[in-house]
Order: structure tokens, then sequence, then C-alpha cells
């Protein structure tokens, strides 16, 4: 399926659903003014997969992340780090 083919099905009545991201984005991309220990850092980062396993926006972001290779946060439940190890596996993915 085509990036354009993705963006045609995830319209809603017409319109594109907001990522669940949108709503908490330090949940997928760490605090920005606080340091946090790795214990916190590991909770947050399963919260932000449990966020992404119902997002209506995540095979867009799983094609993004594929394209763009980001270097930190939490993209389609994959970690930078999975993303770079893995990220053919997020050709698989399916719209919630």
């Amino acid at each position: 399926m085509s990036l354009a083919e993705v963006e045609a099905t995830w319209r809603v009545d017409g319109e594109t659903p907001l990522p669940e991201c949108t709503y908490d984005p330090e949940l997928h991309t760490g605090p920005r003014l606080t340091i946090e220990s790795t214990e916190e850092r590991a909770a947050r980062e399963g919260v932000a997969r449990e966020v992404c396993a119902t997002c209506p926006a995540l095979l867009l972001c799983g094609l993004y992340a594929l394209e763009t290779r980001p270097t930190s946060g939490i993209w389609a439940g994959r970690t930078s780090t999975e993303i770079a190890d893995h990220g053919t596996e997020l050709e698989d993915l399916e719209v919630a």
C-alpha cells in the first residue's frame, strides 16, 4: 500500500484524526527539562508503546519512521534503535 493510499483510507468522515502522541508528546520523546532514570525511561516508553498500539496513525507513523530514521523517541511503538535494527518489520504494520 502506498503512502497516498494509506492517507486516503486513514481519513474519517473526510478528516484526518490526530495521532495519539499529540496529546502528550513528552510521553513519546521524553522530558525536555529533566533527566529521567533508566527505570523511568523504560516505564515511559512502555506506556508510549501501549498508546501507539491503538493509535489511528500507527501505519503512517511507521512509514514516516522508515523514511526519516529518527534518532530518538518512540515511533509506531518502536524506539529509534529498534527502527534502525528492524526497520523492515515496520512495513508489515496494519492499521489499528
